[in-house]
């Protein structure tokens, strides 16, 4: 991937989007061809694009291991994992900001009762010190954001998950009480504070959590989701001792690769302070009101 160092259209500052086919990617793109940005969506997949580049984006691939040559005043967003990140930045020959996707599980899962769960924490976060170790070296000022739980209806792995299985079994089990308390934001807010990164003086070599619009508990976050889909709530509260044993049953039949520690979680907060990304950004998240494709 090697764009002209001195392309520019109109005047248009120039962005790089480096996981442009991730959740946000299509949100990101469009704030950022909305406020005044040209520049490239690039992906490692060679399957078709998941939707047509806003205008004065076009689709790229990032593949091999040579240089990534950008323009030397592009704004780089990085949607990959930040686990990958590191490997990429050193790549970079150009750009003179990096606004970068980590994820709030760096907090929320140093304690887990998995040790799998506990070591990726770790790992994300030094990975993040990694950037913005090789960013320094570079004169690239970062920006890294820890979002909660984001969702995109019918399109994510959290949130349409339920669903899913709402519109399956007609029934969502909960360990009780269910009064863990979430944030869950939308893939579009993502992209909001992501957009406004650049031109917030406040966020130059800064880390900002990044929660949804509004704090409810995991029971009321599920009951949402029913009644999204159009029905009516019917949750299945169990003790956490035969919520394991179901849970350990359902994996084994289905192969799914959920950690036993997320029955924990449904009844630990897993909140972030929302003024910082307020004040910096002057932005407000949407409450969770999701509306799930037919």
């Amino acid at each position: 991937m090697t764009p002209d160092p001195d392309h520019r259209m109109g005047g248009k500052r120039f962005a790089v989007i480096f996981g442009a086919t991730g959740l946000v990617g299509r949100h990101l793109a469009q704030r950022l061809a909305g406020g005044g940005f040209e520049g490239l969506c690039l992906s490692r997949s060679t399957e078709p694009a998941p939707y047509e580049a806003p205008p004065g984006f076009s689709w790229g691939s990032v593949s091999g291991e040579g240089i990534l040559k950008v323009p030397a005043s592009a704004a780089l967003f990085s949607l990959v994992p930040i686990s990958a990140l590191p490997a990429l930045v050193a790549r970079f020959a150009g750009g003179d900001r990096l606004i970068a996707l980590s994820t709030s599980s760096v907090l929320f899962k140093a304690k887990s009762s998995d040790p799998h769960e506990r070591d990726l924490a770790q790992g994300l976060r030094r990975a993040e010190e990694e950037v913005q170790r090789l960013c320094e070296d570079r004169g690239i000022a970062w920006t890294i954001f820890r979002p909660t739980l984001i969702y995109d209806p019918g399109r994510d792995a959290n949130v349409s998950a339920i669903a899913d299985f709402v519109r399956r079994f007609g029934v969502f089990p909960i360990v009780r009480p269910g009064t863990g308390r979430r944030q869950p934001i939308h893939a579009g807010d993502v992209a909001q504070a992501m957009a406004a990164a650049p031109d917030a003086s406040a966020a130059r070599n800064a880390l900002f959590g990044l929660p949804g619009g509004e704090t409810l508990t995991y029971r009321e976050m599920v009951r949402r989701i029913f009644e999204s889909l159009g029905k009516r709530p019917v949750l299945l509260h169990l003790p956490l001792g035969p919520a394991r044993m179901a849970f350990f049953a359902w994996r084994a039949l289905t192969g799914a690769r959920y950690s036993a520690a997320s029955l924990d979680r449904m009844n630990m907060a897993l909140t972030l302070d929302p003024a910082p990304v307020r004040e910096a950004f002057g932005i407000t998240c949407r409450p969770f009101r999701p509306e799930f494709p037919e």
